[in-house]
């Protein structure tokens, strides 16, 4: 089945990602660059100095107001577009999967940024990061994203300090970071977050939950376990212990909203219960260029 059916396509064409200047590589393409050039956007006159090129003279201001002026532009520059998905078996919960939201998310977020020939990477990540797909710039590029999102498969415990760690290894450079996951780790990722910040990457956080993440159906005394390690846990489930557990989780989520939002960054929250549809407009509309 397609990830992004004709419409969900037909609204990406239509939208631009926002990369900021300082995310953007330094190759040519659609985004702005800080570095004033010979490049193909006009941005300002200014007053000639003794020192610049003559060639860049507006002569025909110079005719109006006998004041010497050159003209500067704004150079394009491509960007590089990370994605990184949850693979960890956490994402085998709710209704749809999570991982199957997931990789819409992914597969649109990978979209938009080949509409605009940015180079995309799609990198799954567990424990650590996996096998990335190839620079895709072109939409012809697809349908071969596409096939590698369908062939994920959920396993392993999350540990994202490890895969932040291996991926800076991996894929020098700066570009805009989208991570894909359910945030279901314990572990505090502000510094994680940090790190690719201090590397120069734009930063958003896709979180994928299901209605159990919040609002698990337990009750008594269950042995529980652990969907990404397998351990079992013998426990007496009461309404205090729920509640301790849902303080946590928001506790978790809300230090990774303030982190990304410190950094520059946001996060957006995508229900699996949502139609897919409104969640598109949901997780995209703080990555998007406005007219």
């Amino acid at each position: 089945m397609a990830l992004l059916d004709q419409a969900a396509q037909r609204l990406l064409e239509r939208l631009r990602l926002k990369v900021r200047p300082r995310a953007a590589s330094g190759d040519q393409g659609g985004h702005r660059s800080e570095v004033r050039a010979s490049g193909l956007e006009f941005a300002e006159r200014r007053e000639y100095v003794v020192g610049d090129d003559a060639r860049k003279i507006d002569w025909q201001a110079f005719a109006r107001n006998r004041t010497l002026s050159v003209r500067t532009f704004e150079e394009e520059h491509d960007a590089r577009v990370f994605v990184l998905v949850d693979v960890s078996a956490s994402m085998t919960r709710g209704a749809p999967p999570k991982l199957e939201v997931a990789r819409q998310v992914a597969a649109s977020f990978g979209f938009l940024g080949m509409n605009q020939v940015d180079r995309v990477r799609v990198i799954p990540f567990s424990d650590t990061v996996g096998r990335a797909t190839p620079v895709l710039r072109r939409r012809d590029d697809y349908p071969g994203l596409e096939a590698f999102l369908h062939a994920l498969s959920p396993q392993g415990a999350t540990s994202f300090e490890a895969s932040t760690r291996a991926f800076l290894q991996r894929f020098p450079g700066r570009g805009v970071v989208v991570v894909v996951s359910d945030l279901m780790e314990a572990s505090d990722w502000s510094p994680s977050l940090r790190q690719l910040a201090q590397r120069g990457h734009q930063l958003s956080v896709v979180r994928v939950r299901c209605d159990e993440d919040h609002s698990p159906d337990f009750h008594g005394e269950l042995e529980l376990c652990d969907a990404e390690t397998g351990d079992l846990l013998t426990v007496a489930v009461t309404k205090d212990l729920l509640d301790a557990y849902r303080a946590e989780l928001e506790a978790h989520v809300e230090r990774t909203r303030d982190a990304c939002r410190r950094l520059g960054g946001r996060l957006v929250e995508a229900p699996v219960e949502q139609p897919f549809d409104q969640l598109l407009r949901q997780v995209l509309a703080p990555s998007l260029e406005h007219p």
